[in-house]
């Protein structure tokens, strides 16, 4: 990844301040996307004064004009785009059976999971193309391949983005832009760590994950491995790393 521009969506926390950490390692020129401002210029000082690369811009996904002064700037600041990694979003402990589900929260989890993942992929697809190609890894979840008890707006908003992401696969192969998933299970980031706290279903649901949990550096692995050359004949694919909670019954 030396000197390949690569934007992170939600880069600030968790999983994916793990991965621009990652990237950075590898010498990627990294683009932390974020609405936090504080976090995102905290995860930039840190990886520049480790002596990587990196740049916070403000990215709010959901927002179509933020999405395209975002690439516009990380274009001035890095040239070429190579790789996006759509990983802004995830779920909320509002989230409840469609029965049940109040509608804003369902729009909610639509627009950032699944819209923020379709504006950043209209916007950046052809900064790959003028590249001569480049990868995307979009973050899906467990819950898009397997029903889970009241995650029902997050569990179709996921779903829509493994979908998508094999629709981009085949539209764009041709042009050498290759699309995939990762589809985690629960991640021991600070935020299940809440939710495991006060939330019983989510306690049930990491019990079943055979192996535990896995740590956001893990996640990040295998986005690197996406993004990079190693995996250059590797789209449309879905890839679980979820502690073997698919195989549990």
């Amino acid at each position: 990844m030396n000197d390949k521009a690569v934007i992170i969506t939600g880069a600030s926390t968790g999983i994916g301040k793990a991965m621009a950490f990652t990237f950075a390692k590898e010498g990627a020129n990294v683009i932390l996307g974020d609405i936090n401002k504080e976090n995102g210029k905290n995860a930039e000082k840190e990886i520049t004064e480790s002596g990587g690369k990196a740049k916070f811009i403000y990215l709010d996904v959901t927002e179509e004009e933020s999405v395209i002064l975002a690439i516009n700037e990380a274009k001035n600041t890095f040239g070429n785009i190579h790789a996006l990694i759509n990983n802004a979003g995830g779920s909320s402990l509002n989230d409840k059976s469609i029965t049940e589900i109040d509608l804003e929260e369902f729009w909610r989890a639509i627009k950032i999971d699944l819209y923020g993942t379709v504006l950043c992929c209209r916007y950046v697809i052809p900064e790959l193309i003028k590249a001569g190609g480049g990868a995307i890894v979009n973050m899906g979840s467990i819950a898009a391949l397997r029903g889970l008890k009241g995650r029902d707006a997050y569990t179709a908003a996921k779903g829509g983005v493994t979908a998508l992401s094999r629709a981009i696969a085949v539209e764009h192969a041709a042009n050498n832009v290759r699309c995939n998933v990762i589809a985690p299970g629960a991640v021991l980031t600070d935020r299940i760590k809440h939710f495991i706290d006060v939330d019983p279903r989510v306690r049930t649901a990491v019990e079943k994950h055979l192996l535990g949990l896995p740590e956001p550096e893990e996640i990040a692995q295998m986005a690197l491995f996406l993004a990079s050359d190693d995996s250059k004949h590797v789209t449309g694919a879905t890839f679980q790393i979820d502690g073997g909670r698919s195989a549990a019954a």
